[in-house]
Formats: C-alpha cells, structure tokens, sequence
C-alpha cells in the first residue's frame, strides 16, 4: 500500500538545480538566444513546471539577474572589506571575478554585463537591474577608493567617484574580453596594469 502511493506521488523537483540550470542557459546564449526548449531541456523538466516555478521566460532570466547581483554584492563585501592595502583587495575582486568570466564549457563573461545590454533598450525591468548592478559595483569602489584616499594611501585626487567609474569600466571591458575568448592570464595583466595606475601611492609623504 505504502509503495503504491510512493509511486502515484509526483517526483520532487530540485528548484535549485533547476534555477541553476536556467541561469547557465541565459549566461551562455543570452535573453533573446535562450528559447523555452533550451530552458525546459536544460532543467529537465517540462514547460508548465517551469512556469509553476518560475513565471514566464521574463521572471525567470529577472530571477536570474537576482542571483548574479547577489554574488557580486557577497564579492564586494568579502574583498574590498579595507582590511588589507587597496591594491591587494583589488586584486582579490578581480582575480575573483575573472576567475567567473571564463568559467563553463566556453568563455562566459559576465551575465548581467554580457546579456543584460542589449535588452535593455526595449525592456524596462532587465535596464534597471543593469543600472543596479552598475550602482552596486561603483558604490562599492567609491567606499574603498575612499577610505585608501582618507587613510593617505593613494593620492587624494582625482575624486572616489571618478576613481570608482575607472575601475567600474574596467570590469566590463574584461567581462566583454572575456566572452570574446581572451585568455585569462592576459586578463589578469590587464586588471594588474589598471590597478597600478588607480592605486599608484601618495608620494607627498
């Protein structure tokens, strides 16, 4: 009897590895590249589960683009904490974050700086999580350029503000190269050489 309702219960799906799974779908083809079969396959389960779970394919890459913002804001916190030299912590990020890029069978990039652009044109709710996750990281580098500038690290000028959007564009530009297949090794010369200039030290003392 036990058994016989065992085998009439619906199966259990796993929304974890499911959401995974969607995410690494719009990561690799994109929002537009990405179609429902794509998702429902790489899930493993039909469209009216993914639906139940999720909504419609819009709720499920904005699901998505929540995930991903909240790493990165878990990121930020863990490396630019200000208990080691500025250039270190960078460092830390961006290692850490290239590290992501070329993560997956091929080079991925970032998934809300790679695939969020060019929806966000005509799609009002995928454009404000782009300008959030933007905010985040300049926020983020604006607090630290900060404390680095107040603690007589790095010069005072120019502004945190400005130092932040430097290194804000920084991060898109190996995010895109990334996607585009340059080797990681290259990358983190890249953030290196960037990072020298940002971090160059005060040398009025």
């Amino acid at each position: 009897m036990e058994s016989k309702q065992s085998r009439g219960r619906p199966k259990k799906v796993d929304e974890t590895a499911v959401h995974q799974a969607v995410l690494n779908q719009f990561w690799e083809k994109g929002y537009a590249g990405t179609s429902l079969s794509d998702l429902s396959k790489a899930a493993r389960i039909s469209r009216p589960s993914l639906y139940e779970l999720f909504g419609d394919k819009q709720a499920m890459y904005l699901a998505s683009l929540d995930t991903v913002e909240a790493q990165l804001s878990t990121a930020l916190a863990a490396t630019l904490s200000g208990g080691a030299p500025i250039a270190e912590e960078l460092t830390n990020f961006f290692d850490t974050a290239i590290m992501l890029f070329v993560s997956g069978l091929e080079p991925r990039g970032c998934l809300i700086m790679c695939t969020a652009p060019a929806e966000a044109v005509s799609d009002g709710a995928i454009r404000t999580h782009l300008a959030s996750a933007i905010g985040q990281l300049d926020t983020a580098f604006a607090r630290r350029f900060d404390g680095a500038q107040t603690n007589g690290e790095i010069p005072s000028a120019p502004a945190p503000a400005v130092l932040a959007h430097i290194a804000t564009a920084m991060l898109q530009s190996i995010a895109l190269r990334a996607r585009s297949g340059t080797d990681a090794s290259e990358l983190r010369i890249m953030a290196r050489e960037m990072i020298g200039l940002l971090t160059a030290p005060n040398q009025a003392g």
